[in-house]
């Protein structure tokens, strides 16, 4: 709850009255949150007792369906098995996956992936209700939940405000984001932006980059409390995990690097620049890679006020908030790949983003250096052709680094086919 100012020159009767209108106000408000919280609860307890019975009323469903006798089905018909949500700890990695594997048996008895329609769900995730389950992973400015949409397994991104924690709803009442400094309003404004820019992106088939359904106001008593993303869930791992590093062989490493190509061009060829491209921000999602994220996404051409981005994958013109371009995008590709090969990224801590200095050197890097930062690529050293490839990526001056995604993997597709490597599987 916002707290009321009052500004005065002196004590008058007018002075009086504004204090008492101000206590009377904050009153209102405390008492309007106190019922709020007070229903919270009663509805949670009923809910509570809603799901006992529900869970009792299944298992007697399941005792009477158990002494029927049903016949068998043909086995050419279609028959589907409800999604299941499962956690399970990664080997070496404490972070949780949420596996939602939703099969089908076709024609010919085999099992079979059942096709997504995105657009339907779409339809309902803009109007119809959803559940949010559990909590899945944690952001820098938000939470992802494992909820449901209609039959639709669904991701969640959840930003919430500091009343949420009074009477938000129990499974995201004590969410924390990575990042607990970052305003209400500024998360807001990204979450608006990842929506606004994701229906530009938006197709019912299968894309290389993130479905985003809908964007949903949350509220309770008609106080706001936040907002939910709702998007496509995954099962996977995102590029910057140290267990995909690890297990991913070196000729998977590459066909990522081309399925990241085909992903950023997407969103190029839409006019817009990501301006948050690193290694966490590509998943492999089912053998495919994926591209998230659109929060500080901007069309092609715009100049920035601010320096926007991640430490570590920023260009010089980021840096000095010159007008950005597919090749901004393309400077941080190639610093994503260099981890993704065992490289590193820059250094660039936040006190040196904010001096003069720092950004005069990079002024004069943009300017003159034709020289690529990324110096190790430590998996690639028996395959020079293709470490260059990533290392013209991210050389200081823009009219030297390659124009394009098509024009990055166009020169893959020529180094693919000179080895004879095979770069779909």
């Amino acid at each position: 709850m916002e707290e009321t100012e009052i500004i005065s020159s002196g004590k008058n009767k007018s002075d009086s009255q504004s204090k008492g209108a101000a206590r009377v106000q904050n009153l209102d408000e405390t008492q309007t949150l106190s019922q709020a919280k007070e229903v919270r609860k009663r509805q949670e307890e009923a809910a509570d007792k809603s799901l006992e019975a529900s869970i009792k009323g299944e298992e007697g469903n399941a005792v009477r369906k158990e002494n029927d006798t049903q016949n068998e089905k043909d086995d050419n018909q279609v028959r589907s098995r409800e999604t299941t949500v499962k956690e399970q700890e990664t080997k070496g990695s404490s972070k949780t996956v949420v596996s939602t594997e939703r099969r089908y048996l076709n024609s010919n008895g085999k099992p079979g992936s059942r096709p997504v329609n995105h657009q339907q769900i779409k339809r309902e995730a803009e109007t119809g209700e959803y559940r949010i389950l559990n909590e899945v992973a944690k952001g820098a400015e938000s939470v992802l939940y494992a909820a449901i949409v209609g039959n639709h397994q669904v991701c969640v991104k959840a930003i919430r405000n500091k009343l949420n924690r009074i009477i938000g709803a129990s499974t995201t009442r004590k969410q924390e984001e990575k990042l607990n400094n970052v305003p209400y309003h500024t998360k807001l404004r990204h979450i608006q932006n990842e929506y606004k820019v994701s229906q530009q992106l938006f197709s019912d088939k299968e894309i290389p980059v993130v479905h985003i359904y809908a964007l949903r106001k949350v509220t309770f008593w008609g106080i706001e409390l936040g907002y939910d993303l709702i998007m496509e869930m995954f099962n996977g791992h995102d590029l910057g995990e140290k267990q995909t590093g690890k297990t991913l062989k070196k000729d998977d490493k590459i066909r990522a690097v081309y399925q990241c190509l085909q992903a950023l061009d997407y969103l190029h060829k839409r006019h817009y620049i990501h301006l948050d491209i690193k290694p966490s921000n590509f998943i492999l999602h089912d053998g495919r890679v994926k591209l998230l994220d659109f929060g500080v996404s901007v069309q092609n051409g715009y100049k920035p006020k601010a320096i926007t981005g991640t430490g570590g994958y920023l260009s010089p013109e980021q840096v000095c908030k010159e007008a950005l371009d597919e090749k901004t995008d393309i400077f941080a590709l190639g610093l994503t790949f260099a981890v993704l090969f065992g490289g590193k990224a820059l250094q660039q801590p936040q006190n040196d983003l904010l001096s003069k200095q720092f950004r005069l050197d990079a002024k004069y890097h943009l300017d003159h250096d034709e020289i690529s930062v990324i110096t190790e690529l430590p998996e690639l050293s028996d395959m020079p052709e293709f470490a260059q490839i990533i290392k013209d990526c991210s050389i200081p001056r823009r009219d030297k680094r390659p124009a394009s995604c098509q024009v990055l993997m166009a020169r893959i597709k020529a180094w693919a086919a000179e080895k004879g490597f095979k770069l779909e599987v």
